[in-house]
């Protein structure tokens, strides 16, 4: 193997490293706006609870005022009638405190529901107060775990920076910069071996003459397809499948 292609993968190495943590950050961020969000949404759903019981109340309470207007109405129009002498206009006054009387029970029956109501919507404030509270432990404890691994993350990162630094600088320029560029282009995926006579990046079979540079190591050798750096082992199967 080529001494510069040593050197490369050593750098190959470092740059995996590198890219692996920084994706890792993204998906800490990930877990964490997740975290965050499912806070949020017990939040909402606590609010939204309690905004029900809220309007299930003022229904009860303006029934019971509607109740007490209609009572109000019966005792009036039951005055009315001890001092009227009209009999007709008695009538009159019965029919209408009886269909005050229908008016109560009608609205008796919507306040016992909306009493039934009242206590289904406890338990629902109750349960999403329950949900509130784990959400935002669990919350609380899935931060911190996070805000832990990104600072070892961060420590690896530039720890593995340095290390990145010194290996860069054991390989000439022209090489390195080759290499960087292919690093913008393709990933730390540029040092490859060959399998069955084909590029181990791209996967396209290469000219015999290039596979058996390559395996000589004399010089550093490019895929006439992708621009990858080839390198050859022992191990490596350079026979065509």
């Amino acid at each position: 193997m080529h001494e510069e292609i040593e050197k490369l993968l050593v750098l190959q190495d470092r740059d995996r490293a590198i890219i692996d943590g920084r994706e890792e950050f993204v998906r800490l961020e990930h877990e964490r706006t997740e975290s965050q969000n499912r806070s949020a949404t017990a939040e909402t759903e606590k609010a939204d609870a309690e905004q029900k019981a809220k309007e299930i109340e003022i229904k009860k309470n303006a029934f019971e005022l509607d109740i007490q207007g209609e009572r109000e109405k019966i005792r009036t129009y039951s005055k009315q009638q001890l001092e009227t002498k009209d009999n007709g206009v008695y009538r009159t006054l019965g029919r209408q405190i009886e269909a005050c009387q229908k008016n109560i029970s009608d609205l008796e029956t919507e306040e016992l529901m909306a009493m039934e109501e009242i206590d289904v919507q406890s338990e629902t404030l109750k349960q999403a107060e329950t949900e509130l509270t784990e959400a935002n432990q669990d919350k609380a404890t899935a931060l911190a775990q996070i805000d832990e691994r990104e600072a070892n993350l961060k420590k690896t990162i530039e720890e593995m920076e340095g290390l990145r630094t010194e290996a860069a600088e054991k390989i000439d320029d022209t090489t390195l910069s080759r290499y960087d560029r292919l690093l913008g282009k393709k990933g730390a995926n540029i040092i490859v071996g060959i399998t069955h006579g084909a590029c181990g990046g791209c996967h396209m079979k290469l000219p015999s003459s290039e596979v058996v540079a390559v395996k000589s190591g004399k010089q550093i050798k490019y895929c006439p397809n992708c621009g990858r750096i080839l390198y050859y082992t022992r191990d490596m199967m350079l026979e065509e499948a």
